[in-house]
């Protein structure tokens, strides 16, 4: 919990997190069609990052690949090799989100999902 709640903070403070949340789904484990065989596609979703980072752009590809490369470091801790195995990848990040899918703000939940906001007290009637 603290490493999640360490990575919050930095969000907060607009800044990618020093450590990312990452959850990883392997879906060709289940469907190996989506794969060519021996090879897998995996899917990472990388929490805590701010739509805004006060000590970068997301336009600028030096900044999208050294957060990368912080990502696939951090995976190498439990999955040894794993950056050297990946053959390509598409990174979104909060902006890209906003402007492919229509996520505003690139928040997959569509805004805060507090307590002051659920169930009868959401910003917009039917919510």
């Amino acid at each position: 919990m603290e490493a999640v709640h360490a990575a919050s903070l930095d969000a907060e403070n607009g800044i990618p997190s020093r450590r990312p949340v990452i959850e990883m789904t392997i879906p060709s484990a289940l469907d190996n069609t989506i794969s060519p065989p021996g090879k897998h596609v995996i899917n990472l979703f990388v929490q805590y990052t701010p739509y805004k980072p006060v000590d970068g752009d997301w336009t600028d590809h030096d900044y999208r690949e050294s957060f990368l490369r912080k990502c696939f470091n951090l995976i190498d801790e439990y999955a040894p090799g794993f950056s050297t195995s990946v053959i390509g990848y598409d990174m979104l990040t909060p902006p890209d989100l906003e402007r492919e899918i229509g996520l505003t703000g690139g928040n997959i939940f569509h805004g805060a999902m507090g307590l002051d906001s659920l169930f009868l007290m959401r910003p917009v009637k039917g919510w």
